[in-house]
């Protein structure tokens, strides 16, 4: 379970963001408070998934198919962390927030 939002809420990336690729990375840059974040492969998937809304237990399966042999436990825990941080740090926005872009 995904602690400050629910695990089926829509995510979306904010239009504030712009993005570039470098490799299998994504590089991100939030226009609004200059800050940057490089994703490692598997949050760059992530991101990539997120170019339609998607709910943290879409993203879970997803990379639950990728990965079979991992623990579902493991990953949805590990979806959770990661969300959370995109949401704290302004890169995407659930369907009940009022996101201003």
């Amino acid at each position: 379970m995904i602690s400050t939002f629910q695990d089926d809420a829509r995510l979306r990336r904010s239009n504030r963001v712009d993005e570039t690729r470098v490799g299998d990375r994504v590089v991100l840059y939030h226009r609004d408070t200059g800050s940057g974040i490089v994703l490692n492969p598997t949050g760059s998937m992530i991101w990539d998934a997120l170019a339609t809304p998607q709910s943290a237990v879409d993203l879970a399966d997803a990379l639950s198919s990728r990965y079979p042999g991992l623990p579902r436990d493991k990953i949805t825990a590990d979806v959770g962390v990661y969300v959370e941080s995109l949401l704290e740090n302004g890169l995407v926005a659930s369907d009940s927030e009022q996101f201003g872009d």
